[in-house]
């Protein structure tokens, strides 16, 4: 049997030794994670129910008090209103979601060119080279194309921070 054969299956069984004895601690954890009751109310945390919209109406007359504070009860945060501010929140959460969908996209594409690479196969080593200038300059546009964004609304409106989370 060669040589390099022999290392593989090595290496194969090792890995598979491990990767079982590193698995049974996270098998035995998933029998303390708690029940997900699907009929709860959203939570609005940082990744909490997903709102595709940002605003949730009108501005309300103040005579509908007693509907804004069962509203706060309910979702545990304001009333948001649909106004320019409700607008560039919309804007700026797009803006978010497509940037994390950027970034995401940006590993994928230095994880494909990194394989290609460590092929070691010429045609892939070129193609790894063509690729990693493209996606790194394909993130910097991106970053910065959001930072531009960024000011324009802090000029508009002057709260970009509770943009960041801030």
């Amino acid at each position: 049997m060669n040589t390099i054969k022999k290392i593989a299956i090595s290496a194969s069984a090792l890995a598979i030794l491990l990767g079982s004895a590193s698995i049974a601690p996270i098998l035995a954890a998933t029998n303390s994670v708690p029940e997900v009751n699907l009929n709860s109310k959203p939570t609005n945390g940082p990744f909490g129910a997903f709102q595709l919209l940002q605003c949730d109406g009108p501005k309300l007359p103040s005579s509908m008090a007693d509907y804004l504070a069962k509203f706060k009860a309910e979702r545990g945060r304001d009333y948001r209103v649909c106004n320019f501010q409700g607008l560039m929140d919309q804007v700026q959460y797009l803006i978010n979601a497509m940037i994390i969908l950027g970034v995401v996209g940006a590993v994928v594409g230095f994880v494909y060119a990194g394989y290609l690479y460590i092929t070691g196969i010429p045609s892939n080593i070129s193609k790894a080279h063509a690729i990693f200038p493209k996606v790194f300059w394909g993130l910097i546009l991106m970053l910065t194309a959001w930072f531009v964004v960024y000011q324009i609304l802090e000029w508009l409106t002057g709260n970009a921070s509770a943009y960041l989370g801030g």
